[in-house]
């Protein structure tokens, strides 16, 4: 089950773009994010159906996307609670529950859609 899908030369293929201008770099940003989506709304998915009494409290099910320049990635958009007096309100199992029931699940799913939509971007950004 893979874990990443590598774009190779991809941190020089953004350094390449960011020197041809902001609206190439924002533009390349973009696409890589739209790019996850799938993966995160499987990831979504699989964590209502897989994770137990998930359903109950589908906030926790909502992922968000990030971009740095050499990676996209896809983390829970809730943070939860720090408290340590409040063990009622964490869970603490929930990141490797999330991480082995539906992310990785995700990412096996989603791997050939993402390298599709990443092979296409990098041609209209690139040849654009």
């Amino acid at each position: 089950m893979p874990s990443t899908v590598i774009v190779n030369g991809l941190p020089q293929l953004q350094r390449s773009l960011a020197a041809s201008g902001p609206a190439v770099s924002k533009a390349m940003r973009a696409g890589l994010k739209e790019s996850a989506e799938p993966v995160a709304k499987i990831a979504e998915g699989l964590s209502l159906r897989d994770i137990p009494r998930m359903r109950r409290s589908p906030q926790w099910a909502k992922t968000r996307i990030g971009v740095t320049r050499s990676a996209v990635y896809i983390v829970p958009k809730e943070r939860g609670v720090t408290s340590r007096t409040d063990r009622r309100r964490r869970r603490a199992n929930l990141v490797a529950l999330m991480m082995g029931r539906s992310f990785e699940p995700a990412l096996s799913l989603g791997a050939p859609i993402v390298e599709r939509r990443v092979s296409r971007l990098i041609g209209e950004v690139a040849g654009g």
